[in-house]
């Protein structure tokens, strides 16, 4: 066992390195030798006129960028000023110094004053101020400002004018002739103040620092706009002025003192709001950022670049992209070996690890490498049809694929096809949306081939295959390649799934018949009463023959109650008997209005004869070529089981008796539809017995077939099979039910023989 395990992997392994290499030529051989490598660039003049093969989109750099950069500028800085106050505060303190200067230098200190002898130093100067006509009294009174010292009437001296005014400009030139006027208004203040009438100053200081304010609450953000806009339109100043009686006079004076003002407001004025550029750049990168890369898409078939324009990096990167700027032709191809040898070993790798009993077939696993090589060979189809509509390669008929493969295996090797054949496409055709269409197609006839019992349902699982394709060529040929294409790729999936499920019918039966794999197909061609083989059983044994039907329909109910194969139950059952054609007369059912043979035989040579059936019925399946499955039905319907007839008769003879010579020479089932079959054997045998004897009543019947179960699984028959204790629960109900159905009582007729009515 261990030497043939052992070869059936070296033959596996050899198959898959002959798959590997086939597969390997059908997507190389014939392929279109490529140029010699392109070195075009931006600017250049096309060579020629290049199409794209297939739907793709190229991200235009430069109109993104653009895009990006005019987001980026859009974004308004009004939200991220920030204030300084901080600029308010030393803007204010300058401008108090100024007014604190003019008022500190104005009186020439005692310090600068001429000595003058005198008998007695006062501490302090004395006035005598009158008020309301009493007595005059002594008062002492510090130097003051003008606006602070209103009844001062001898102080320090004043300085002239010009070195007054010579000392503040010393500090402040950038005021200008504004020092003049203020120093000016301030010693004009001196007589106001003496006349009793309002001081000037100090209007003229809280106007610089009102209108400060209103600039910094404004906020200045433009400094030399902020300073020209002030000095271009000086604010008047409403001031009383009792001692200019000229309205004229009094207007250019207002005028000159609004001027003033303004030549010190504008020059003070500094930035003291400025932009968050940590946050205003985190905002700009953020709505570039927002903006999605723009593409250009190009359609298949759409021209790229036209001859003898010149190339656009849009247009260079789209060459790119469809690979039309190859490095070289080696590497393609050696590429396309690797792939393709990757895709034979995933699937090889794949069936190992879902069905380990193939790899002791070496013969299926051939079947599996055919299949692969002719889905390799397949993919090339859309690259030889050489037409502009590229909707045609909707066409191709990757759902074969699915059909042989659910038929030929099982619904889960039909899926792992669609790997292999999906990879395939991708090598052949570059195209996305194609792959995608071929491993969809592969896995959607799956659903309506697997439980096929009949051809009707086979032709009924062809159009719903290609109903479901039209919609998913619709739709993916909708994605990859534009809304007007999607009727066409519809109607073209539905005709190639036509055309490709009428073509792996044609394939099933040499397929099937060249590695010998026993598939629905082949089940139906066995069921029908025309199979040479039926025929003989018919001719040569009518008694068989009705028992072997009727077995086979008991075995397909059972096999349906628990989810098994009912056509192979069937099939199985319509053949197991096939051996009796050798020697008829010996088998009961058979035996219509002759004598029992085996009254004149010994037991030993009668169950000799009994056994031979199944060796005799193993040498017709080979003659009539039936499929393996079928031949197990022949090899495993009795089992090894005892016949007890004989063996009984014998030990009447002599006690002594072997039982292993009264046994068959077959195998124990090894499959739930082999130990099904053997159970309806014997049940459908037992109750014509019972028939014989007895009306049955489903009562009896129960029993009659508890005991024969019971009895097999005592004797160890049903030890190899798959068949759980649930299942056997289901198998004896359901065959129950059919022998009721067979032999259930008719009512007596008159004029008619016999107390009741048989079923035939």
């Amino acid at each position: 066992m261990r030497a043939e395990r052992r070869n059936a992997v070296i033959l596996n392994l050899l198959v898959i390195a002959l798959t590997v290499v086939f597969v390997a030529m059908a997507l190389i051989v014939g392929r279109a030798q490529a140029a010699e490598p392109l070195d075009l660039s931006v600017g250049d003049p096309s060579p020629e006129t290049f199409l794209a093969p297939f739907f793709f989109t190229v991200e235009d750099e430069a109109a993104t960028a653009e895009a990006r950069d005019e987001a980026s500028f859009n974004v308004p800085n009004d939200a991220f000023w920030v204030r300084d106050t901080t600029v308010e505060t030393e803007v204010r303190n300058e401008v108090n110094s100024f007014f604190e200067t003019i008022d500190l230098t104005a009186r020439i200190p005692e310090s600068e004053l001429p000595v003058v002898p005198t008998t007695e130093v006062p501490e302090a100067t004395t006035t005598t101020v009158e008020e309301g006509g009493g007595e005059g009294e002594s008062t002492t009174v510090a130097p003051s400002t003008i606006a602070e010292s209103t009844t001062t009437s001898t102080t320090l001296p004043l300085r002239e004018l010009e070195d007054h005014v010579a000392l503040v400009r010393a500090e402040y030139a950038r005021f200008g002739d504004a020092v003049d006027v203020f120093v000016e208004v301030y010693r004009d203040d001196v007589d106001r103040v003496a006349a009793a009438q309002p001081p000037v100053f100090p209007v003229m200081r809280d106007e610089v620092l009102s209108q400060l304010a209103e600039q910094f609450d404004r906020g200045v953000r433009d400094q030399s706009a902020a300073q020209e806009a002030v000095s271009r339109d000086p604010r008047s100043v409403f001031l009383s002025l009792p001692g200019i009686e000229d309205p004229a006079d009094r207007l250019a004076f207002r005028d000159r003192v609004a001027r003033a003002i303004a030549d010190v407001v504008s020059p003070s004025l500094r930035v003291n709001e400025e932009v968050d550029e940590a946050r205003y750049e985190a905002a700009k990168d953020d709505a570039a950022a927002d903006v999605e890369p723009i593409e250009v898409q190009f359609p298949q078939g759409a021209p790229i670049v036209a001859q003898g324009e010149l190339i656009t990096q849009v247009q260079l990167d789209a060459l790119e992209r469809a690979g039309i700027l190859i490095e070289s032709e080696g590497d393609s191809r050696q590429a396309i070996v690797a792939l393709g040898a990757i895709a034979v070993l995933l699937t090889a790798f794949f069936l190992w690890r879902i069905a380990p009993s193939e790899w002791s077939r070496p013969k299926h696993f051939a079947l599996l490498g055919v299949l692969l090589v002719m889905a390799a060979a397949v993919s090339r189809l859309p690259e030889l049809i050489d037409v502009e509509n590229a909707n045609v390669a909707y066409a191709l008929p990757a759902v074969m694929f699915g059909y042989l493969a659910a038929i030929l295996y099982d619904p889960r090797t039909a899926v792992l096809m669609a790997v292999p054949m999906a990879i395939f496409t991708a090598i052949s055709t570059s195209d996305p949306g194609l792959t995608i269409y071929a491993a969809a197609a592969t896995v959607a006839p799956v659903a309506f081939v697997s439980s096929v019992s009949s051809r009707r349902q086979l032709r009924l699982a062809v159009a719903l295959s290609a109903a479901v394709l039209a919609p998913l060529a619709g739709a993916t040929s909708w994605m990859f390649i534009g809304r007007e294409a999607v009727l066409q790729a519809a109607f073209f999936a539905l005709v190639g799934g036509v055309v490709a499920g009428l073509v792996a019918q044609g394939l099933l039966s040499f397929l099937e018949n060249l590695f010998r794999v026993t598939t629905t197909i082949t089940l139906l061609d066995l069921t029908d009463r025309n199979h040479p083989a039926l025929r003989l059983i018919e001719e040569e044994a009518p008694g068989t023959f009705n028992h072997s039907i009727l077995v086979g329909n008991i075995a397909g109910k059972a096999a349906r109650a628990i989810g098994a194969d009912p056509l192979l139950a069937q099939a199985t059952a319509f053949y197991h008997d096939l051996g009796k054609t050798k020697q008829p007369q010996f088998f009961i059912e058979n035996q219509f209005g002759v004598s029992n043979p085996h009254d004149q035989l010994a037991p030993g040579e009668s169950a000799e004869i009994i056994a031979d059936h199944v060796t005799e019925g193993l040498r017709l399946a080979r003659q009539f070529r039936l499929p393996t499955a079928v031949v197990d039905g022949i090899r495993m319907h009795h089992g090894t089981g005892l016949m007890r007839y004989f063996y009984h008769k014998a030990l009447d003879e002599d006690p002594g008796a072997d039982p292993a010579a009264y046994r068959h020479r077959g195998e124990k089932p090894r499959r739930k539809e082999m130990a099904i079959l053997m159970i309806s054997d014997a049940c459908e045998a037992a109750a014509r017995a019972l028939a014989q004897q007895e009306d049955p009543t489903a009562d009896s019947l129960k029993k009659l077939v508890d005991s024969i179960v019971g009895e097999k699984l005592e004797d160890g028959q049903l030890d190899e099979s798959a068949l759980t204790f649930g299942d056997l629960t289901a198998v004896k109900q359901a065959i129950v039910d059919a022998l009721i159905g067979y032999y259930h009582t008719r009512v007596p007729y008159p004029g008619f023989p016999g107390a009741r009515v048989e079923t035939p």
